[in-house]
Formats: structure tokens, sequence, C-alpha cells
């Protein structure tokens, strides 16, 4: 769900605007989605603003956003060229093609920023990205230990609806959905599917190593019935067909187990299984991104958590960003790229670094407190975070 533009945000555009101005060269272009998003506003919007000025003189920049709008994106792009970019780092809205066809005609770096660009011909030069094949493995095993956990076999199988991010955000959603099912396919004998449409039981068994055009095809046309778009609405609506489906089944005494892909979805699947008749006892759902309800959920308030959310895997875009302003930095000082980063197989043809994740669990508050809240990512005061208890994680 879209949110309202903060003073973080207004900051950010003044600082941008007065700093370049429409004469003033720079060097470093920067385009995000969508700047009434909460991730592209306050998260990467702000770190970027922060990681660039400590750049300092030499390093000259301006951060544009593209309003979800993938011709506003390439309209940005050909803006920030004309005023002497040397590099640009894109978060694209789609599949950035316009994006890089434009860099590349001017003879500009193109940085994918967490999600590829690409054409049908021609990609970015570098992405920045989390490994989204662990992040998924990470949301598979939660799932496949705790239904361990809780007794589930071939004789006494447990419940697991499945959803999946945007199928068209290649390769984070299609990475995502396959390393969960790295961890899940070996044990779908323990589980009934109850999606409207199955189209898990028959994959194959992929890894990363081995993934190939192959197992994306089969992957994306498993996904294609639970993409949610990476949409709240649209993942709430899925939800209730299958919610629909059970009836009045009294699931009272029987856990559900649940892989959705961020937390944003996670909340509003989980709110709809919560108004079944005869809801299940217990809940295990997977996310990422350690949203403000996830996290409120996570540390034992199911209030204002919105339900119980087990896991969610934590992408500290503060790391992302200061990879993707490190490559922009190195191509300015005219040294490799990846100089200083921990780099991983190409993409589509784009050299690749990979930014560290951790796991956090509602079984480890301690974890979550220490690395989300001791370290400033997070503030406690946040009013979501109003009803727990700090003192004994201090």
């Amino acid at each position: 769900m879209k949110k309202i533009v903060s003073l973080v945000l207004l900051a950010l555009l003044v600082v941008g605007l007065s700093a370049c101005g429409d004469s003033k060269k720079i060097k470093i272009g920067v385009v995000l989605p969508d700047a009434s998003e909460e991730r592209w506003a306050n998260q990467d919007g702000a770190f970027f603003l922060a990681e660039l000025t400590a750049l300092g003189e030499g390093y000259e920049f301006e951060i544009l956003f593209s309003e979800g709008d993938e011709s506003k994106e390439v309209q940005n792009v050909e803006a920030l060229i004309a005023k002497g970019a040397e590099v640009i780092i894109l978060t694209a809205e789609g599949s950035g093609a316009g994006a890089v066809q434009a860099a590349h005609q001017a003879d500009v770096i193109l940085i994918a920023h967490d999600r590829m660009a690409k054409s049908a011909t021609d990609h970015a030069d570098y992405y920045t990205t989390f490994n989204s094949w662990n992040v998924g493995k990470a949301m598979g095993l939660h799932l496949k230990t705790e239904a361990q956990n809780e007794g589930c076999t071939v004789d006494s199988k447990c419940d697991l609806a499945i959803f999946a991010g945007r199928v068209a955000d290649w390769p984070n959603a299609t990475y995502f959905f396959g390393g969960a099912m790295e961890e899940l396919q070996p044990v779908l004998n323990i589980f009934n599917i109850i999606n409207v449409s199955d189209t898990f039981s028959g994959l194959g068994f992929y890894t990363e190593a081995t993934f190939n055009d192959a197992a994306k095809n089969a992957l994306q046309a498993a996904m294609l019935p639970v993409d949610t778009d990476w949409n709240s609405e649209t993942a709430a609506t899925k939800a209730q067909a299958v919610v629909a489906q059970l009836g009045d089944a009294d699931k009272s005494d029987q856990p559900l187990f649940v892989l959705a892909p961020n937390d944003d979805t996670s909340t509003a699947i989980r709110q709809e299984f919560a108004e079944m008749t005869h809801p299940y006892e217990s809940y295990y759902t997977t996310g990422q991104d350690a949203a403000n309800i996830t996290l409120a959920s996570l540390m034992g308030d199911p209030v204002k958590g919105k339900g119980v959310q087990t896991m969610t895997v934590f992408k500290d875009v503060r790391k992302l960003v200061a990879d993707s302003v490190k490559i922009a930095k190195n191509i300015i000082d005219d040294k490799p790229g990846l100089t200083g980063l921990t780099s991983g197989p190409s993409i589509d043809g784009a050299q690749t670094a990979y930014s560290p994740i951790d796991t956090l669990t509602i079984d480890n508050k301690q974890n979550t407190y220490d690395i989300i809240f001791a370290t400033g990512y997070k503030s406690k005061n946040d009013d979501t975070f109003s009803n727990i208890n700090w003192t004994p994680y201090e």
C-alpha cells in the first residue's frame, strides 16, 4: 500500500534539487521507482542521499523518482545524462529496457540496484543484490523446520499455502521462489497444498548452481497463478480464494504454513486466514524486508503486528545502497567497478555484487533487537512499537 510522502522524502527532494539545480553538472544519477512508497522514499532514497553526500566534492549527484511510470523512468535517465552523469544507479519499475537503451546510447554506465534492468539484447553493466536465491532458501528452510517441529509427516500432513512475488520482477522473484522451493520440494509430501491451483507438486528439483532456462520457465509457470505483483491487495484477493475454498472447515487444532514473498503481502495474507470461521491453531509464515508491522509481530505484539509473522529475511538496504554507491565511485575513480566488494556469478551478463542478509524469527527476539534496533536501523520510538517492553533486550 502506498504511503504519504514523509518529511524525510521532502528533505531528500529539496536537497537533491537545490544541490544540483537545472544548470549544474552531475557525475552520478539515481533513479528510484516511486516516491510514495516507503521502501524507495525513506529507506533507499534516504540512504542514497546520505551515502552520496558523504562522497563530497567531485561526486555531484541527483536523485529522481519515476512515479511508478516506465516512460517517466526513461525521461529521468535522459535528464541525468543531459546533466553529464557518467554513472546511473537504477531500480527499474519494470524491465528497465528503455533505461538501458538510453544509458548505453550515451555511453553511460548503468548499475541495476536491487532489480535487474535489461532488454532483449542488452543489460545493465552492474547489478547489486542480496543473493535472492539464498533469501528464498531461508524462507523455505523456516517452513520446513517448523513443520518438522510440529510433527508434520507423510502420514500426518500439514496444510501449506504458497504465494509468489511479481514474475516480471526478474531475477528477484523467480530466485526467491526457486530458493524456497529448493528447501520445500524434497519435503512436499508432508504437506497438503491448499492453493486453489496446485502448480507446485510436479516441479523438478532446482538449485542456484543448476539453474538454467528450463528451471526458469518451470518455476515461473508455477508462480503465475499465485503472483501477488508485490501488492498487498492482490495478495489478499488470492488468499481470499484459498479461504473460500476451505469453507467452514474446522482447522482450530491444526497448524498452517504459508510461503509469503515479502512482509506487505504476508500481512495481507494472514489477515485473510484470520477471518476463517474456525481459524488454524498456529500460523507460520515467511516474509522479507523487516517492515515495521512485521517487526512488531516478531517482537511479540500481534495487535500492531496485525497477527503473527514468524520470520522475515532482513536485507539491510544500507549495505545494498553502499555497494551501489561504491561501484559508482569506483567507476568515477577509474577503478574496476567491483573493487572492494563481494562479487557473485554474473546474472544476465551483468557483473554482480552480493550484499549480506539476516534471518529474524519470532523465537529469537533478542537477535531482532540487536540487528534492527540496537544498530539504529529502526527507532524503538515509532508508534508501531509502542506496545513493546524493550527492557529485557536492552
